[in-house]
């Protein structure tokens, strides 16, 4: 468990999170600049575990495309589309048939072909539906000054989810960074 899962003590939606760490009002006035989410980032190597592109809609919808690596060998990545709220603070969604439409395994190489592995669709859309179907999920971010790592915090129906919790920082678009999944344990 990281030092900032620890820093979290939870009541409700209220996150009592360390002072340094203010909330996001705009979550997405990078993304309006051309950046790009790296969630579990490590700059050395130029990687992310997760990259989730961001754009702005009617109504306070916003289009979201999101990678998730997956595996390295074979180079095996989820690849998600689909249309959040905006709400306050938060960017919220519901997993239902219309999220599930957006989704499909694809090679993590660019660019990104939708790949015949049915095991790994399965296996991940199961997790899905076995504990987020019909749940709202809302993902609130909370920064502190001059530090470009983010703090990723999520609810499901307004309750803290600890699984949901995740660094990220902003890139350029043509950074160089590549999709790179977490080691096996």
């Amino acid at each position: 468990m990281s030092l900032l899962a620890m820093l979290l003590l939870v009541s409700g939606t209220g996150f009592d999170i360390d002072p340094a760490y203010k909330p996001v009002r705009d979550q997405l006035a990078e993304a309006r600049a051309g950046k790009v989410q790296c969630h579990d980032p490590d700059p050395a190597a130029r990687t992310c575990r997760i990259m989730t592109w961001l754009s702005e809609g009617a109504g306070g919808r916003v289009q979201v495309r999101q990678l998730t690596a997956l595996s390295d060998g074979p180079s095996i990545a989820a690849e998600l589309r689909m249309t959040a709220t905006r709400e306050g603070d938060a960017l919220c969604g519901v997993v239902n048939d219309a999220y599930m439409a957006g989704f499909r395994i694809v090679s993590g190489r660019t660019p990104y072909l939708a790949a015949g592995n049915g095991r790994y669709a399965i296996l991940y859309r199961n997790e899905l539906v076995a504990t987020l179907w019909n749940r709202k999920t809302c993902a609130y971010a909370y920064a502190r000054p001059d530090d470009p790592l983010h703090l990723e915090v999520g609810t499901v129906d307004g309750e803290f989810a600890g699984e949901m919790m995740s660094n990220y920082i902003w890139i350029g678009a043509n950074a160089g960074y590549r999709l790179k999944a977490r080691p096996r344990v």
